[in-house]
């Protein structure tokens, strides 16, 4: 093989590889066992209190999405205390694991958007409704797979620039913007929940400066995700 063709051929691993490394998250296959509702890997008699908390209506969190069809082991669309019975026996090793229909992870930007909006109205009434963005998306996506592998900051790239970098970068033109990371499931129910729970994040979504939006996520294991928000006027 020629020097010449050498140098091609690495150029273009190179280039597989880079377009890998930001492949979009919606490659991710998940792949969930019936009773691992808190979504650790493991049944535990933790799985099993959480069902029958929430079928006591105590459980101080609501169930989105697949933690939500995790939980009902029965299948009848009710976490009831046959579901926790159920878990108990499979963590017992009673019952074989059963695993659920591979998921296909999304952030679905449409409908988080669409959750913010709502939040914003629900506080203010006069509230400008935020656009979805989808270079914003991008470049949260970027900043919340840095977040995960390399920073574990917010405020910060690996090279100690700011976040706003990121934005330059992509050729995201802003005066103002805001950038904010929770640590959630795959369910963006819950991440658009965390961010209207945190004093600082909230208050940055209901900012009426801001007329754009994007959400982004990263996971290494297709359990724990971190999820970032990146607003822009």
């Amino acid at each position: 093989m020629s020097k010449k063709i050498k140098v091609i051929v690495a150029v273009a691993l190179v280039g597989i590889l880079i377009a890998f490394n930001v492949m979009p998250m919606g490659a991710i296959e998940i792949v969930r066992c019936y009773g691992d509702i808190d979504n650790d890997a493991y049944i535990t008699t933790v799985d099993a209190r959480i069902a029958l908390m929430v079928s006591a209506g105590i459980y101080e969190h609501e169930l989105f999405g697949l933690d939500y069809e995790a939980a009902d082991m029965d299948g009848d669309g009710d976490i009831t205390t046959v579901d926790a019975r159920l878990i108990l026996r499979t963590a017992a090793g009673q019952l074989p694991k059963e695993y659920m229909e591979a998921y296909e992870f999304d952030e679905k930007p449409d409908e988080f958007t669409e959750l913010v909006n709502d939040y914003r109205f629900e506080e203010d009434q006069k509230s400008i409704r935020l656009t979805m963005s989808p270079e914003l998306c991008e470049a949260a996506r970027v900043a919340a797979q840095e977040y995960a592998t390399k920073t574990g900051t917010a405020l910060l790239r690996e090279d100690g620039s700011y976040y706003f970098k990121i934005l330059e970068e992509m050729g995201i033109e802003c005066t103002v913007a805001d950038k904010m990371i929770t640590s959630a499931s795959f369910g963006n129910a819950q991440a658009a929940q965390n961010f209207f729970n945190d004093p600082q994040s909230e208050k940055a979504l209901l900012n009426k400066d801001f007329r754009k939006i994007g959400v982004g996520a990263f996971s290494a294991d297709g359990r724990n995700f971190y999820w970032c928000v990146i607003v822009t006027d």
